[in-house]
């Protein structure tokens, strides 16, 4: 989003009781002394998202606000340093900051913009190698079934990633999201997988019998795309995070023995990928080929683990 669109939004609303922030704390496992208006409970937002229109119908103690305030936690002292950074600002820093306020959308301003900031990016680059270098954002809907789900996966590339995109779409044929499809279907399997594990491996005197997950939300992002030669394929590589609430039913034999115990499993699970894809020089019409998706890091929080009902 524009910097000029983006605002700053309440995690837990702001306008919640005394009695239901006391039980939101309690719930989210934050501290006694946790501030609504504190760094832990900001995050972005652009300004439709943060409209009345755009709250959506979660309630301040569903999973998903579990996962957002455990991110700002972390971010928290970068923010706080750079708001006391801000603060001392010199001059150049101002002027910098009213560049990425404006709104190109004005006429004047794009045309004052697109005459002045090719000498700022000049100076940039003689300042240091890579330091005008730049990461563009995009978002692909990748089909992952044969029902025609979509998962939505966020590109954020440098120079060397939009150059290898380039390439893949103009020598190899394939547009990224093409290109993705494979990685991304392996990549939820597996997170499917591990999340059944998490479970299943749980209270070996009465074992639980583990449904399919179901997803509440989950985030792909793409951080990093290169290729090299390895022989006669050109090999390429792909790099990003991931992060998402899964719900799963879970059942059990009652410890009463008169019948099946059934419960809910909520986690959210957050990581890390790598992916591969070959392409062989000898064989150009060939097209690309597929290689594993593996989870480099892998973290798996538990939310929930409710009694639903008997069967």
């Amino acid at each position: 989003m524009k910097f000029a669109d983006c605002q700053i939004d309440h995690i837990i609303p702001k306008d919640v009781t005394d009695d239901e922030l006391l039980h939101l704390k309690k719930h989210h496992g934050r501290p006694d002394d946790f501030d609504l208006h504190d760094p832990q409970n900001l995050a972005p937002s652009c300004a439709r998202c943060n409209g009345p229109g755009g709250k959506g119908r979660s309630t301040p103690d569903a999973p998903v606000f579990w996962s957002h305030l455990e991110k700002a936690s972390k971010h928290r002292p970068a923010v706080i340093k750079r708001a006391e950074e801000f603060g001392r600002s010199g001059k150049v820093a101002e002027h910098l900051l009213q560049v990425i306020k404006t709104d190109l959308d004005q006429e004047d301003a794009r045309r004052e913009f697109l005459e002045h900031a090719p000498a700022v990016v000049q100076i940039l680059a003689m300042a240091g190698d890579g330091l005008a270098d730049h990461r563009s954002f995009d978002r692909l809907e990748i089909e992952v079934d044969q029902f025609g789900s979509e998962q939505g996966v966020i590109v954020s590339l440098d120079e060397r990633g939009r150059t290898t995109a380039v390439l893949l779409e103009e020598v190899c044929g394939a547009d990224l999201g093409s290109a993705l499809r494979e990685p991304v279907v392996q990549l939820l399997r597996e997170v499917d997988k591990r999340a059944v594990d998490h479970f299943g491996h749980r209270n070996l005197d009465n074992p639980l019998s583990v449904g399919p997950p179901v997803s509440d939300w989950f985030v792909i992002e793409l951080e990093s795309l290169d290729f090299h030669r390895h022989g006669q394929w050109i090999v390429f590589t792909a790099g990003g995070v991931f992060e998402g609430s899964l719900s799963l039913s879970l059942t059990r034999s009652d410890p009463r023995g008169d019948g099946l115990e059934d419960l809910q499993g909520d986690v959210v699970v957050t990581g890390a990928f790598s992916a591969s894809l070959f392409w062989d020089l000898a064989s150009a019409l060939s097209g690309l080929e597929a290689g594993d998706c593996v989870i480099d890091e892998w973290k798996v929080d538990d939310l929930a683990l409710g009694l639903t009902g008997w069967v």
